[in-house]
């Protein structure tokens, strides 16, 4: 038997923290997205006798099938492995205070592996430096999700729009384990009590959604990123951005009770093709494709009735994550050798970690001062370049092809175009002067930490 054990000091009473991880966002949030995790099903959180089934890509897909087997409110829970890749596997989490305001959690692993006497002396070592890589990156989510709950205090109601998609499910494990209460909207039959219907090409939305909401985000929208920009898929990128939007701020107009706040998302591709100028929330709208289609997009979001509400236009960059999106499709063009840099390389990229992504609405949420454009973005801009010269750093693999630009605009048309070699350099001007402090102030760093490659793990 092998035993693994990490200590977290946290900035919470131990009440604070064992509750946290009983939301039931919080086997989610606290994942690490190098190890993709999608959750099949759960019962009773955390409780004695609940079950959880999840499949885990690390970089195959392993079923997991674990057991609550100990449950001691605020001090103690336990899980064991029914299925998976080891012979045995428990896993305890022990809360103590410390002082008044202080508290420790410690992570003890007991585990085996088959024939544990051959590929325990093989493996032992790489598994060990493997768990204490995940258990590092866990306590890191903890400290930070603590520090959101402690900083901003009162529970939300949010209705959010776009839950399916990545950035989405995101979210809602952030919002969901730090205690909020999310409503869905969805275009299926409601299966969940916290799921209502609508659709925004027949103009219906289930009004029940908005009771005692505060905060309303829509995300929704056709990827943009797939496929040849044809004329019909066009108007669907247009049309499925602009409907939802203006289907919700039609009924907002009209409640009598409306929420708070109303977030909609749009992108930096607002700004268009802009070389290296800097651009921040007041710099004028491009005059690309995609630059209308975001100008649609906000406009649409404009409330002609309610003045209470607080809109704010999240202008979004490209969100790296390795859970999805375009790192994957980077990461793969290097591992299987045909990476390369897209046109001159000299177009900028106003990226995104999710990590600071998701931070940036939360705390949008409470922060009154912030409405209207918001750019979402690094305040770190790079080139494409610069981007793939971090990637190969960090991989340690490097790259020689340069793909000319008519290349990409033959197999790609107008989306090669203008997502690929067209660039902005956004600046999160309205964020940084609102106090916001960015996790990732590099590519470097942020890379590191959501592909599991950090050189100091303490």
């Amino acid at each position: 038997m092998n035993t693994f054990e990490k200590t977290v000091i946290l900035d919470a009473k131990k009440e604070m923290v064992f509750e946290y991880h009983e939301k039931p966002g919080a086997l989610k949030r606290l994942s690490p997205p190098w190890q993709k995790l999608k959750v099949i099903k759960q019962t009773k959180g955390i409780l004695e006798g609940s079950r959880v089934t999840m499949d885990l890509y690390d970089p195959v897909k392993i079923r997991w099938k674990a057991l609550h087997t100990k449950y001691e409110k605020d001090s103690f829970f336990e899980d064991l492995q029914l299925k998976g890749p080891f012979y045995s596997w428990t896993h305890s989490h022990s809360f103590k205070d410390i002082h008044d305001h202080n508290s420790f959690m410690t992570d003890k692993i007991k585990y085996s592996l088959f024939l544990d006497k051959i590929t325990g002396f093989i493996f032992k070592s790489a598994l060990q430096n493997k768990l204490e890589r995940i258990f590092s990156y866990r306590h890191k989510i903890l400290k930070r999700d603590i520090e959101s709950m402690k900083k901003f205090t009162g529970k939300k109601t949010i209705l959010l729009g776009g839950a399916s998609g990545l950035l989405g499910s995101l979210l809602i494990a952030k919002l969901s384990a730090c205690g909020h209460n999310v409503k869905l909207l969805v275009r299926k039959y409601p299966e969940n009590e916290n799921e209502y219907y609508w659709n925004s090409q027949k103009r219906l939305i289930d009004k029940r959604c908005f009771d005692n909401v505060d905060v309303v985000i829509n995300l929704s929208g056709e990827p943009i990123g797939a496929g040849i920009w044809t004329k019909s898929k066009k108007k669907k990128i247009i049309d499925s951005r602009v409907d939802t939007t203006s289907l919700i701020a039609e009924t907002i107009d009209e409640l009598k009770n409306p929420p708070e706040l109303f977030i909609s998302a749009s992108a930096t591709g607002f700004y268009g093709n802009r070389g290296a100028e800097k651009l921040d929330e007041n710099s004028s709208k491009g005059k690309l494709f995609i630059s209308r289609v975001c100008d649609e997009w906000e406009k649409a979001s404009i409330l002609k009735k309610n003045t209470s509400t607080r809109i704010i236009n999240l202008r979004t960059g490209l969100v790296f994550t390795p859970e999805g999106g375009v790192l994957p499709l980077i990461l793969q063009s290097f591992y299987t050798g045909f990476s390369g840099v897209p046109g001159s390389g000299n177009q900028y990229l106003s990226w995104i970690s999710s990590e600071d992504w998701i931070n940036i609405i939360y705390e949008s949420i409470f922060n009154t001062n912030i409405h209207g454009a918001v750019n979402a973005c690094s305040p770190d801009p790079m080139t494409f370049k610069e981007i793939m010269d971090t990637i190969s750093d960090i991989t340690g693999i490097p790259y020689y092809l340069k793909i000319p630009a008519p290349v990409i605009k033959f197999l790609l048309g107008q989306r090669g175009y203008e997502t690929i070699l067209c660039g902005s350099r956004a600046y999160p001007e309205k964020m940084i002067s609102n106090g916001f402090s960015f996790f990732h102030n590099s590519l470097e760093n942020a890379l590191r930490e959501m592909l599991g490659k950090e050189k100091n793990l303490n």
